[in-house]
């Protein structure tokens, strides 16, 4: 009897000891990531389309840019905040102004493309396309969204870089927020 007690005692100790354990090693993963969260480290997104990433605001949400160099189109796609989700627009066009290496300025307009498979039309889209000649062969350029309301934020002079983005400049545009009874800017 005494054995069989004491046998029973060592099980529970035993028992604890890894319930313990196991408890500790569930606990260092959620010390990790708050330890991560508070560096601020620079996340990185992928662009879902292979093109360039245009941030709106802080990490608010994306413009992908994919150009298809032998005919100049430009094709833009309206993202979430994680670079992953379709967000639809109900403007019809995005302007933009191109900057190209040899100093020539241009403007180009995105306009809304519809979709039969999602549903989306010219008014209520997430996808934008324009072509420019000038665009033809380009790999490199600078330019601006000139503006862009996404979930009722509108976001004006949003300057990037192609093919690099802006994902890592400090500013992204001016946002003004239109919600109820909020009209300033």
């Amino acid at each position: 009897m005494k054995v069989q007690r004491t046998i029973l005692i060592w099980v529970a100790i035993i028992a604890i000891a890894i319930a313990q354990f196991g408890c500790e090693k569930k606990e260092q993963p959620r010390e990790s990531q708050a330890k991560a969260e508070e560096t601020h480290a620079p996340h990185e997104h992928t662009a879902p389309h292979g093109g360039t990433l245009v941030v709106l605001g802080k990490e608010f949400a994306h413009v992908e840019l994919v150009l298809d160099k032998a005919t100049g189109k430009l094709t833009g796609y309206v993202l979430d905040g994680e670079a992953e989700k379709p967000v639809r627009l109900a403007q019809k066009a995005i302007k933009l102004t191109l900057n190209m290496d040899a100093g020539q300025k241009s403007a180009l307009q995105l306009m809304g493309v519809a979709n039969t498979l999602t549903g989306e039309t010219e008014g209520d889209t997430s996808q934008f396309a324009g072509q420019s000649d000038g665009l033809k062969g380009a790999t490199k350029f600078k330019a601006a969204i000139a503006s862009i309301t996404v979930k009722g934020k509108k976001f004006t002079n949003v300057a990037f870089g192609f093919p690099e983005g802006n994902e890592h400049k400090p500013e992204q545009g001016h946002e003004h927020t239109h919600g109820e009874g909020d009209h300033s800017h």
